[in-house]
């Protein structure tokens, strides 16, 4: 039986957290779960920032329903020998939902835009 590095790196995305993998036809929306967090991991060769964006607000939402912290979990395949970092990747929400507010809070905002 051959272990795919997407499993291998489920599994080790659930170490990391504590936690453990739901194995692929669970019919789980996650790929973990850990004490405090789930979420989902991406083993991908490219990703676009709105993919991934929309990638943490399920995460978020899915994180919700368990009353932890949803993260998504991405690592570049860039080919043999071309090592890349593990990211971990949440929304402002679940940041904010993990740490607090900071002592002077202004929300954040996209330059050269103003709010509605």
């Amino acid at each position: 039986m051959s272990d795919k590095a997407w499993k291998a790196f489920e599994r080790a995305v659930a170490a990391l957290f504590g936690g453990q993998r739901f194995w692929s036809n669970s019919g789980e929306l996650l790929d973990f779960e850990g004490p405090t967090t789930v979420g989902q991991c991406k083993l991908v060769k490219q990703l676009s920032l709105s993919a991934l964006s929309d990638l943490a607000e399920i995460a978020e939402r899915q994180g919700v329903q368990k009353f932890k912290a949803g993260v998504v979990a991405i690592k570049c395949r860039r080919g043999r020998g071309r090592a890349s970092p593990l990211l971990i990747v949440m929304t402002e929400t679940t940041w904010r939902a993990m740490h607090g507010s900071a002592p002077i809070d202004p929300p954040l905002r996209t330059p050269g835009r103003t709010s509605p």
